[in-house]
């Protein structure tokens, strides 16, 4: 036996030395995608910057078709590459990683290939309000699944296991989460770890949400079978003819080599549905033909979907004025004009000794008597309360009258999201820091179930405003 106990041994050093090399090719493979994301971010923030700089639409025309051109040139690439990942792939985890890059690269192609098309077709855009924008993000994606409690609860009955990523786009750009897999009975939701960020998002934007999984096939052997199956072909065939058949089923699985990725499920949000907080939302479930590829989900999912409009968070306009009859430093920010005594007192981030409000409600007139003046009228308290502004010059008077004009046009915009700061949250797209759930990682343990984090008493109590009792 002792002997035996030593090569037993021997052969769990080369098992363990693989499932590192595996997981750490996963973890390389999860940070280059994370490191893709940040920089076409950084490359969207820098077109946006020239697209501002550049106000005649013939030439902003031009750039965003020579910046569609370098995207549909980058895909072309990236299908080549996973293409040949994929005939070379020796291994379930890197199929399925270059089937959804070639899956997720194919949507961008159709959809940058459509709206070429579209503007090629149209010579001037309407970009009048491009510099109106925001930027968006949606993390803390959770699905809950329903299992059978036989399923979930006794370990037994439905041996599915699925492979699972969401693609989320806002108009032409298209972002995919991390891929999760197993997901089997054992998990009561689903739980993505990735912070998707969007970049000039105007107010009107439409973000759909598209879930798609696989159904893993890998797990050929006669224990994935169901108990009466089992017990029938081990008492009618012999050993034998069980190989033939199990090889039988491992070279047909091998012709079907490319893992193919089903839509299960999708989502459309607005403006409507952004909040700071996490939110709970419809999902609609997709009609497919195979019920036995399904993944179990349910009509509804959670997630944190994070608006900020541009003038909320950034300097839109700054100088010095004559602001009741006091020469002050203003500057327009968050939807509020701030007002210190000097520049340096701003500089200092000292708190501004005055703020007027500019919100959907605000009236901004031009002085008809008094020459290089402005009055910005609120209402506060059933209060009509008027600051007078006085500037240096007529091309300041008209810039400032523009800019708060504008400014009251994007309050009413955005809705509730210019009256409370949105907090987006920034985790370099979460990839970096995220563990993948793979097939041979035992280290990961069991992630806390949707339910489990949900206290019914306490959200049944609090709708119906009754007290409830310490439990």
């Amino acid at each position: 036996m002792a002997p035996r106990r030593k090569s037993v041994g021997l052969l769990r050093a080369p098992l363990t030395d693989s499932l590192d090399k595996e997981n750490s090719y996963l973890r390389s493979l999860s940070d280059f995608q994370a490191r893709v994301r940040r920089r076409e971010s950084i490359r969207n923030y820098k077109n946006i910057a020239i697209f501002k700089i550049n106000t005649n639409n013939q030439y902003k025309h031009s750039i965003f078709e020579y910046d569609l051109d370098q995207k549909i040139e980058l895909e072309t690439k990236i299908k080549e590459g996973s293409s040949r990942l994929l005939a070379a792939a020796r291994h379930p985890a890197q199929s399925l990683e270059a089937a959804r890059t070639l899956f997720t690269s194919n949507k961008r192609m159709s959809v940058y290939m459509t709206e070429l098309e579209h503007r090629r077709r149209d010579a001037l855009l309407k970009t009048s309000n491009s510099d109106n924008r925001g930027k968006l993000s949606i993390s803390d994606l959770r699905f809950p699944l329903m299992w059978r409690d036989s399923d979930h609860f006794k370990n037994r009955g439905d041996y599915r296991r699925f492979a699972i990523f969401c693609i989320v786009r806002v108009g032409t750009e298209i972002q995919d989460t991390s891929l999760l897999f197993p997901i089997d009975r054992k998990q009561t939701d689903i739980s993505f770890p990735d912070v998707l960020l969007f970049n000039n998002v105007p107010a009107e934007f439409e973000l759909s949400l598209e879930v798609y999984s696989h159904i893993l096939q890998e797990d050929l052997s006669i224990a994935s079978t169901p108990r009466k199956i089992r017990r029938t072909i081990h008492s009618s065939i012999s050993k034998t003819v069980g190989r033939k058949f199990v090889a039988a089923l491992r070279n047909e699985y091998e012709s079907n080599k490319i893992p193919q990725f089903e839509l299960m499920a999708y989502a459309k949000m607005t403006l409507d549905d952004t909040d700071e907080n996490i939110r709970s939302h419809d999902l609609t479930l997709h009609n497919f033909g195979n019920k036995g590829n399904a993944l179990p989900l349910f009509g509804h999912f959670c997630c944190r979907l994070a608006v900020q409009p541009y003038y909320i968070d950034k300097e839109v306009c700054a100088g010095f004025a004559i602001i009741n009859s006091r020469r002050c430093y203003m500057r327009l920010r968050g939807f509020q004009i701030e007002i210190w005594k000097s520049k340096k007192c701003s500089e200092k981030f000292k708190k501004p000794m005055h703020a007027i409000c500019v919100n959907k409600k605000t009236t901004v007139r031009r002085s008809k008597s008094i020459k290089n003046q402005l009055c910005i009228i609120n209402n506060i308290n059933d209060n009509e309360v008027r600051d007078i502004i006085e500037f240096h010059s007529n091309e300041d008077v008209q810039k400032w009258f523009d800019t708060l004009a504008t400014c009251i046009k994007e309050h009413a915009r955005w809705k509730h999201a210019a009256i409370k700061l949105q907090q987006i949250p920034y985790s370099e797209y979460s990839n970096e820091n995220a563990n993948i759930i793979n097939i041979f990682d035992e280290k990961n343990k069991r992630q806390r179930s949707l339910y489990d984090e949900t206290s019914l008493i306490d959200n049944i109590c609090r709708e119906a405003n009754i007290v409830c009792p310490n439990i």
